[in-house]
């Protein structure tokens, strides 16, 4: 037994719009006009396409431009042989727009957690070898700028030693750049800036800094934050011709609360094992917290400028450093008189090493 219902149909062939009867036989259906008939067509080709007006359009699978736009009621029965409509999508209609809207929020959400703290995870699965063909490939011989001298490394060696029970596995130079900054960058290199090294007082804020600055190593901090800024294509996918400007970011690069706070606490234990006396990083926080107007006092010195912009300090963090002083321990300074005077002025020694901040070295 048949029944029928009106609709607007193209064949597909021709842009001619026919007024037509749809004739169903069961599970099929035939496409009738006057003594044109076309089919059988089964329902389960039948696709929908969209809604024009008040009006459903479907389509049929593998008929190009093949289209059936129904222009009367139709039969509740024949109505669930063909595909439902969709206002916003087949997921978005299942839920209802409401559910779909609050689920989206959700997956942002989601999203935005996973660009924030992904790092997190990921930076410890990141094999060393990657760290260190990155790092590699970052730093190389920074442009000709790294200081070299047989007594100011000997020193920085003693002193590298003292803080770190890996020693060997870490990279530690001079740079001779006139900005009063430290960085630790990809496998295991820390470079202390010449301006750094004539604005300390003591070695002993020196190691400090050093210290701090090894804790980012040994924390994977280096990576999370590279990962953070710069993406999992440059940590995986390495440098491709343009170092300099990663160099650049890296240097500008600041990271988390947590991330300055582990450091720090690394710092103080190394100073700790190593008998230096954490009293001299305090006094080097003292006289940098007014600088960033945690101590209450904002000056303007542009040979900080580098520090402060990826080292936020504050007055917690030089109390932090006080407290951790042991009363009555026996604590030496981290270098001697002379190895002190050589590591201060390698830069100064070594004519061979280039100056400036230029990182347009490749």
């Amino acid at each position: 037994m048949s029944t029928f219902f009106t609709a607007a149909h193209y064949d597909g062939q021709k842009a001619v719009k026919r007024n037509v009867e749809v004739e169903v036989i069961g599970p099929q259906f035939y496409v009738v006009e006057n003594a044109w008939r076309s089919g059988p067509f089964a329902f389960a080709d039948v696709a929908y396409v969209t809604k024009q007006g008040e009006t459903d359009v479907y389509g049929l699978d593998g008929h190009d431009g093949w289209r059936l736009m129904p222009s009367g009621p139709i039969p509740a029965d024949l109505m669930a042989l063909l595909p439902a409509s969709r206002r916003y999508g087949s997921w978005v209609d299942r839920l209802g727009l409401g559910k779909a809207a609050i689920a989206f929020a959700l997956t942002s959400a989601a999203a935005v957690a996973v660009v924030l703290f992904s790092p997190q995870w990921l930076a410890p699965l990141i094999p060393d070898s990657v760290d260190d063909r990155l790092g590699d490939a970052l730093v190389g011989d920074f442009g000709g700028r790294f200081c070299a001298t047989p007594a100011g490394d000997a020193a920085l060696q003693k002193l590298v030693a003292s803080l770190d029970d890996a020693p060997q596995d870490l990279r530690v130079e001079v740079a001779n750049i006139d900005m009063l900054n430290a960085v630790a960058l990809p496998g295991g290199n820390v470079i202390l800036f010449d301006g750094l090294l004539k604005q300390a007082r003591s070695p002993d804020e020196v190691a400090g800094v050093l210290a701090h600055e090894i804790g980012h190593v040994r924390e994977k901090h280096v990576m999370q934050a590279l990962l953070r800024q710069m993406g999992l294509a440059v940590a995986l996918g390495g440098v491709d011709g343009n170092s300099g400007a990663v160099v650049n970011n890296m240097l500008a690069m600041s990271y988390s609360r947590n991330a300055e706070a582990e450091a720090d606490a690394y710092s103080m234990q190394a100073l700790g094992n190593a008998n230096i006396s954490p009293v001299g990083t305090a006094s080097f926080f003292d006289r940098l917290s007014a600088l960033d107007g945690s101590a209450g006092v904002v000056k303007d010195d542009a040979d900080i400028t580098g520090y402060l912009s990826s080292h936020p300090l504050s007055t917690s963090r030089k109390d932090a450093f006080e407290k951790s002083m042991v009363k009555g321990k026996n604590y030496k300074p981290a270098l001697t008189p002379s190895e002190w005077t050589e590591l201060k002025t390698m830069c100064t020694q070594d004519r061979k090493a280039k100056s400036g901040l230029g990182f347009d070295f490749n």
